[in-house]
């Protein structure tokens, strides 16, 4: 019963450090700008409360803002990525759900019946735009773990994985045909496995 009562207690500090970061990315782009000073104040708060900077998202929001600062030049083009990074955040509900801006209900994710992500020998394909990065980068992170990427979605493909950035009409876009067509091959007894960002970046 204790250690039910500290887990309890542990997640309800966990959410509620969630809660804060939303509210102060909230603050932040309020005016619809970001500069450097808040940035670096981001950067503070998530060094200074570890917990939410050591899990998703909070994890990856550390890691980018980290990258950015790494030379001690903010660009114009960095700003305004970091921006749209906290603007999606802001649309989600990521003290509910932690990803995929909200539409975890209406997208056809397998993460609730998904084997931990095996990268040895399996095909990954990725849609959508990524809190991790750019999809290069998602690409390169697969096969430095002897995975494969793949443009697009095909019978021998094992994962397809979709960016917690992805647009809410979805099924309007190219992203929506990629997973149309994972469906479809489900569908035909192909084990294709439909996977959030979040559920991807638990097992890099």
């Amino acid at each position: 019963m204790a250690i039910g009562r500290i887990m309890a207690s542990e997640k309800h500090k966990l959410r509620k450090s969630c809660e804060s970061l939303l509210g102060i990315c909230t603050g932040i782009i309020a005016d619809d700008t970001l500069n450097e000073k808040e940035i670096r104040f981001l950067d503070q708060w998530l060094r200074d409360n570890e917990d939410i900077a050591s899990v998703w998202p909070g994890e990856v929001m550390a890691r980018r803002i980290r990258e950015v600062l790494a030379d001690n030049i903010v660009t114009n083009e960095e700003l305004e990525y970091l921006k749209q990074t906290l603007n999606e955040l802001i649309g989600s509900t990521i003290q509910e759900t932690g990803a995929i801006g909200g539409l975890s209900t209406t997208l056809p994710l397998n993460d609730d019946r998904a084997q931990p992500v095996v990268f040895q020998d399996n095909a990954f394909c990725f849609t959508g735009n990524f809190l991790y990065g750019t999809r290069s980068a998602c690409e390169r992170a697969v096969m430095q773990r002897g995975g494969m990427a793949f443009d697009g979605v095909r019978m021998n493909l094992e994962y397809l994985v979709i960016g917690t950035m992805i647009s809410p009409d979805w099924a309007n876009t190219s992203f929506g045909r990629k997973i149309e067509k994972a469906i479809e091959y489900q569908n035909k007894g192909r084990q294709i496995l439909i996977i959030s960002e979040e559920h991807w970046v638990k097992y890099l």
